[in-house]
């Protein structure tokens, strides 16, 4: 900074000027501020020794040349010119605040979870678009051959407005090639992967992927995944939470082990998760924690594909006095509440096939694992296929269907059609516009909606519909 403190200021290489405002971010290396410039965002470190001094701002231009631009990455645009500091100045949307702020709004004045303020920033189904969005932007920098390093609540940010899951990652001076992991050790208390603790690595996507994980968990059910338990919390908190970084103790919910079961409360995990993603926190922390079974930590591509799929299983709830969304259970009733849903407020579709080969005569037809859910009120697209791409929202959708008092409205997107049969291939039509199955018309009957490409022809064994029951 310069002489002028009461008004903060600081210059660039390019000379320009930047008045600081208040701070928006903090982490072990430094802090972020906002400026008086729109959308502009700078990073300023702790102060630094001569030589650690070089080797920062060595990086930091490392980090500019990096093919990043088309990430959701806040990069540099410009070095700072300061004394036994580092910084640059980076480009950061307005709207935006750390994801930290957002778990801790949830708490009420006594320190207890709060069921309502959870619903209402959002509920489970804005955390898994916020989730989704930072596995999608992960798994792109790994593919990259690149790790992000320290990755924590604090250094990535997601929209203020709830109507909204935009999700930015910043510092990304700790960025840097997989290979060179062992040159790097930044990381934030808490979300670190144990080997990184154990000095047996650096940070590398593996390393990404536990921050990610643990992450994930406090972000849907406000658990740490360790720091939680009895044996955590009966201990001495530094030494035993130090134990707990370094892979000494289970995860809270090991299948395996209960000996560091939850002692903290948060919100009922086993009610909120299906089986799938569950399987993902027990690979990641009940076995991946362990140096000889890192190999079995799920990607951060894994995550993505799995959170993509969820998304479309899961339902609100139609008490006026919860909203909440949740997975779809067993009982179909919502975990917040209790309180079941009745067979006429959602709607399920699966994702069907017919094997017209001889040898499957007997049973030509075949289920997949996706399928959607559709809550009264609400509205969804459907793809031709299935829905898990990895880039999902770049592709077209071929219909969308909405729940509504009157019955089940399907339109095809501009230009679509959809074939609508019966199971037993009775009735069929073809669509170019908005039908409307009217709840009058329900007679518990199978409904296919196909589409020309997805039928059997010449060159194909398969055909593949979404299928209903109205």
């Amino acid at each position: 900074m310069t002489n002028q403190t009461q008004k903060r200021i600081v210059k660039d290489l390019q000379g320009s000027t930047y008045v600081l405002l208040e701070k928006i971010g903090e982490g072990g290396q430094g802090t972020v501020l906002k400026t008086d410039q729109v959308n502009l965002v700078v990073k300023i470190t702790n102060v630094l020794p001569e030589i650690q001094l070089k080797e920062v701002r060595k990086q930091f231009k490392h980090v500019m040349r990096l093919p990043l631009r088309d990430l959701k990455i806040a990069l540099p645009l410009s070095l700072l010119t300061l004394k036994n500091r580092a910084g640059y100045v980076m480009e950061l949307m307005d709207g935006l605040e750390p994801l930290s702020a957002q778990i801790e709004r949830i708490y009420n004045l006594d320190g207890q979870l709060d069921i309502i303020k959870y619903r209402d920033t959002g509920s489970f189904a804005r955390r898994l678009l916020i989730l989704k969005e930072l596995a999608e932007t992960l798994a792109k920098l790994h593919g990259k051959g690149l790790a992000f390093g320290d990755l924590s609540p604090n250094n990535f940010f997601v929209s203020t407005s709830i109507e909204h899951h935009q999700v930015w990652l910043i510092d990304a001076d700790n960025i840097h090639y997989a290979e060179q992991s062992n040159q790097h050790h930044f990381y934030t208390r808490g979300y670190a992967a144990p080997e990184l603790i154990r000095n047996e690595t650096g940070t590398n996507a593996q390393t990404d992927a536990w921050s990610f994980a643990v992450i994930a968990l406090q972000l849907l059910t406000h658990t740490h995944p360790f720091n939680h338990g009895i044996t955590v919390m009966d201990e001495d908190p530094d030494i035993a939470e130090e134990r707990a970084a370094r892979g000494e103790f289970p995860w809270v919910f090991d299948v395996d082990d209960d000996s560091n079961e939850i002692a903290v409360q948060g919100f009922p995990v086993f009610d909120m998760l299906n089986k799938r993603l569950f399987n993902l926190f027990q690979r990641c922390f009940g076995s991946s924690r362990l140096a000889e079974k890192i190999h079995e930590r799920p990607t951060m591509v894994e995550w993505h594909y799995e959170l993509n799929r969820t998304l479309s299983l899961l339902l609100t709830c139609q008490q006026e006095d919860c909203r909440s969304s949740y997975i779809v259970n067993q009982r179909v009733t919502c975990p917040f509440c209790n309180i079941p849903h009745e067979k006429t407020e959602y709607i399920r579709l699966r994702y069907w096939g017919y094997d017209q080969d001889p040898l499957m005569a007997e049973q030509p037809w075949f289920t997949t694992s996706e399928q959607v859910f559709l809550s009264l009120g609400e509205e969804k697209a459907i793809y031709h296929e299935s829905h898990s791409y990895f880039n999902n929202e770049q592709f077209k959708p071929w219909f969308r269907v909405a729940l509504t008092e009157e019955g089940l409205k399907i339109t095809p997107e501009l230009d679509e059609h959809f074939i609508l049969q019966n199971a037993d291939g009775s009735k069929s039509y073809t669509l170019h516009k908005t039908q409307t199955l009217k709840n009058h018309q329900k007679g518990n009957k199978d409904l296919f909606i196909t589409h020309s490409s997805l039928q059997m022809n010449s060159e194909k064994t398969h055909s593949f519909f979404w299928r209903f029951t109205w």
